[in-house]
């Protein structure tokens, strides 16, 4: 007999829905991931928080795999999460803005590919910011 019963009457009637388990689709393995405890909650852990932290400060991939010591997958991985979630609202700092401001008045030719590079960001980030700043302008 199974010490999980809850996990194999999940597993019997997933099969007996969806026949083999290579047919089954996507929450119904991770349903049985989380019963079966083999899916880590690494939601609330300090470094989770920071990658997400830089994420939404428009550090680039490899900026945040230096600093936070992890695999450039599970960056890529929180970054589709927070997409799909909706939860990725791109911040900065005022001393952030300021940077960009010098850089656009500081460079000879000021996109936001080349504003991106020179601070380590995404260019998305920095069209957002520079839009920010924008609004700020014309208030």
């Amino acid at each position: 007999m199974a010490s999980n019963t809850e996990l194999m009457d999940k597993v019997k009637a997933a099969e007996s829905e969806y026949g083999s388990s290579e047919k089954w689709p996507d929450s119904v393995i991770k349903e049985l991931n989380e019963l079966a405890n083999r899916e880590p909650d690494i939601t609330h852990t300090e470094n989770y928080l920071m990658i997400r932290r830089m994420i939404q400060h428009g550090f680039d991939n490899y900026q945040i795999v230096e600093a936070r010591r992890v695999s450039i997958g599970h960056i890529r991985h929180i970054r589709i999460e927070m997409t799909r979630a909706g939860e990725l609202d791109y911040e900065a700092t005022p001393d952030e803005l300021k940077q960009i401001q010098y850089n656009v008045s500081h460079m000879l030719n000021p996109n936001n590919q080349v504003i991106a590079t020179a601070m380590g960001r995404k260019k998305d980030w920095v069209r957002c910011m520079r839009e920010k700043l924008r609004e700020a302008d014309n208030e």
